[in-house]
């Protein structure tokens, strides 16, 4: 047990360095997020194994020509000719968030799906960078005139401003309009706290309280980690009877946000009741 938490501390402080870098290899730090679901991964074979992948598709006739426009669109092809693909509707997993999986299945998320064309992208020297647009993460190219938008959980499809506007007007309700500022690259922080979201979604759907901690935990160590992770941390916590845990979590929610925070009271109500559950 000592030395699988040893290995989870490395792979964490591993991520936390990463996500810091603004070249940071997104397979990287979507397989260290996977190494905590699976620990032992062997992350940097596991990265050869994309170098593989990336060979294997200039073999079968990629070539960039040095316009990424160009390019960009004919990598989205021959992605999707490998067979990776969108899950389908209402078949979401929270395997299809874990990178190692979805190089198995072929199945996976728009963000898991778009990280795994990246890094293609990467090895094949195109300009491609994720963009997490409202309910959606999708690539972006950089085109003389444009940003070329392109969809690898739909078959690789070039999306243009209406379409990418229509697919933010859906996914917030009406709430957003499209604005040209959502196009840029996103960083490797905010694409793995993206990951990492679904994850703790996901495992809280299958009521997988121990996998949605761990989710939540690396949350923890990137630096744009939020107050309302601690209070989460403690709720899950709690539903593992970790009670003394939980109170901490809850407390250090408190000091973050305050006293005066919307929810402190309820906060503050179960930290106290934590601690009593520990007599």
């Amino acid at each position: 047990m000592g030395s699988l938490a040893a290995m989870s501390d490395a792979t964490r402080a591993r991520l936390a360095q990463l996500v810091r870098h603004s070249d940071a290899d997104l397979a990287e730090a979507a397989l260290l997020v996977a190494a905590e679901a699976a620990p032992g991964l062997p992350v940097d074979a596991m990265l050869l194994r994309i170098d593989a992948l990336a060979d294997t598709v200039r073999v079968e006739g990629f070539r960039a020509s040095g316009d990424d426009a160009h390019d960009g669109p004919a990598l989205a092809a021959a992605f999707a000719a490998r067979g990776f693909r969108g899950h389908e509707v209402d078949g979401r997993i929270p395997d299809d968030a874990l990178l190692d999986r979805v190089l198995d299945r072929r199945v996976g998320l728009p963000i898991t799906l778009s990280i795994l064309y990246v890094a293609l992208a990467r090895r094949l020297h195109v300009g491609a960078f994720p963009i997490t647009l409202p309910g959606h993460v999708v690539v972006g190219i950089s085109g003389d005139a444009r940003t070329v938008v392109l969809d690898p959980f739909h078959g690789g499809i070039e999306l243009d401003e209406a379409a990418v506007a229509a697919r933010v007007e859906t996914a917030t309700g009406g709430q957003l309009a499209f604005r040209r500022s959502m196009l840029r690259p996103a960083t490797a922080a905010t694409v793995v706290r993206r990951l990492l979201n679904n994850l703790t979604r996901d495992y809280t759907l299958a009521k997988a309280h121990r996998d949605a901690l761990w989710s939540v935990e690396l949350k923890l160590v990137l630096p744009n980690r939020l107050p309302d992770d601690h209070r989460v941390r403690g709720r899950l916590l709690d539903q593992l009877g970790r009670f003394d845990e939980a109170a901490a979590a809850y407390e250090a929610y408190l000091d973050l946000v305050g006293g005066d925070g919307p929810d402190a009271a309820e906060v503050r109500h179960h930290a106290i009741r934590s601690r009593a559950r520990l007599n």
